[in-house]
């Protein structure tokens, strides 16, 4: 979650996307993030609530876990989350989540133009997935500030800087909001 007063840090603002075109991608938030002490806890009330709203209007939602969890207990989504069965988690072997293949593919099948991209860490999974989104497929991205965490003050300042000044030469520059102001139509 971002601190008031972090140096180059995009602006959130309000931003409606269209319910059809849009899908939510939730990277790594597992049972590990159960565990109190882990950074990622403080993302699972906030994002479950965004999630109830997302499914309420009919959007996409897309979970990824690390491989190395899979079929482990840590290979599954965190309960707070209230995963239904019809939303597909992808296993990527990688900090971008594309790599594979199989998220675009399960992305391409959704018809989705717009990503709201959530979860963990800001400086590794998001940063690498939004980046790939855009420069490469060409996605709209929205970030929620409120709706990603780092490990470090420092990490998350500097992911979110990075993903408002990075991708440069992208078609769509990454916008960013918060989970309260996104809405869906």
């Amino acid at each position: 979650m971002m601190k008031k007063g972090a140096p180059n840090v995009p602006e959130p603002t309000a931003i409606a996307l269209d319910r059809m075109a849009t899908a939510v991608i939730i990277l790594d938030l597992s049972t590990r993030c159960d565990d109190p002490g882990a950074p990622c806890a403080e993302l699972l009330p906030t994002v479950g609530k965004f999630l109830e709203r997302a499914r309420a209007a009919g959007v996409s939602i897309v979970f990824s876990v690390s491989l190395r969890d899979r079929g482990t207990e840590l290979g599954v989504v965190a309960s707070t989350l209230k995963r239904r069965e019809n939303e597909t988690i992808v296993y990527p072997n990688s900090f971008d989540k594309f790599f594979g293949g199989e998220l675009r593919d399960v992305l391409q099948q959704m018809g989705a133009k717009n990503l709201v991209i959530t979860g963990a860490a800001t400086n590794v999974a998001v940063m690498y997935t939004a980046t790939t989104a855009v420069r490469v497929y060409k996605y709209n991205v929205v970030i929620p500030v409120d709706g990603v965490i780092a490990s470090s003050d420092y990490e998350q300042e500097y992911a979110l800087h990075q993903l408002h000044a990075l991708p440069a030469g992208s078609i769509t520059p990454i916008r960013f909001s918060t989970l309260p102001a996104i809405t869906f139509q």
